[in-house]
C-alpha cells in the first residue's frame, strides 16, 4: 500500500459494494452492484464463472507451518488464500463477489497487486462456502482446496489445540506443499513433529499419534 493509500477491504468504505468511493475503469464492479439492485436473486452464472475460472487458474491455497517461541507447541500454522495479478480489477471483482478479504500492493513487487484471505472468520465464513457452492466449476485447484478446506476446518474447530490435532494438521500442510512446485519448507515433516513431540513433552504429555 502506497503511503496514504488504504488496502481496499471487503465490507470497508473502500469497497464500492458498501457505498465507498469507486476508482476509475471498474465496470465490472459496476455491472455487479446493477445486477444486486435490479433484485437479482443469485449471482450471474457468468460472473460466477469467471470467478472461478479465475480462482482454478490463478489462485493459492497456502498454509504456512512456522516455528514460533510462544506458542505451546512451538508452531504456529497460518491458512493463506491469495491471488496475484497486474490489474487491480480482476481482484476487486472476486473481493467482491465473495465478500472478503483485501487488495494490497504486493510486497517486494510493488507492481503487483495482490488479494489476500487470511482471516480465520473470513475463511471459514466466506470463502469456504462460496467455493463448496461452486466446487464442480474447481479442477486444477481442486485437491489443493480439498486439503487447504479441510485443515480451515479443523483449525475453526479447535484441533490445533491438542497435540494430536496439531499434528494432523501438520500433515496435511505438508500434504499440501507437496502439489505446488513453488513451495519452500525450510525443516522437514519429521523435524517439524519432532519439535511439537519434544514441547509436549517439556508438558508432561505422551507424544501421541505420530
Amino acid at each position: 500500500v502506497q503511503p496514504g493509500e488504504a488496502p481496499l477491504k471487503a465490507g470497508g468504505n473502500s469497497d464500492p459494494l458498501n457505498g465507498g468511493v469507486s476508482p476509475a475503469g471498474s465496470t465490472v464492479i459496476t455491472f455487479i452492484i446493477w445486477l444486486i439492485a435490479d433484485g437479482q436473486e443469485s449471482m450471474d452464472s457468468e460472473i460466477i464463472g469467471y470467478v472461478m475460472g479465475f480462482i482454478d487458474a490463478e489462485a493459492s491455497f497456502s498454509v504456512s507451518v512456522k516455528l514460533q517461541n510462544d506458542m505451546v507447541y512451538g508452531v504456529r500454522i497460518d491458512p493463506v488464500f491469495s491471488v496475484t495479478q497486474q490489474d487491480r480489477e480482476p481482484l476487486r471483482l472476486i473481493m467482491g463477489v465473495i465478500g472478503a478479504g483485501r487488495v494490497i500492493r504486493k510486497p517486494g513487487q510493488r507492481h503487483l497487486w495482490l488479494l489476500v484471505i487470511d482471516n480465520m472468520k473470513e475463511l471459514k465464513d466466506r470463502l469456504v462456502p462460496f467455493i463448496d457452492e461452486h466446487v464442480k466449476l474447481l479442477i486444477a485447484k481442486k485437491r489443493a482446496y480439498e486439503i487447504f478446506r479441510e485443515i480451515v476446518l479443523r483449525i475453526s474447530n479447535g484441533e490445533h489445540r491438542n497435540l494430536d490435532g496439531l499434528k494432523a494438521i501438520v500433515v496435511l500442510a505438508y500434504r499440501l506443499s507437496e502439489l505446488s512446485s513453488k513451495a519452500r519448507t525450510r525443516k522437514g515433516l519429521n523435524q517439524v513433529l519432532d519439535i511439537i513431540n519434544s514441547r509436549a513433552a517439556k508438558r508432561g504429555e505422551p507424544p501421541g499419534d505420530r
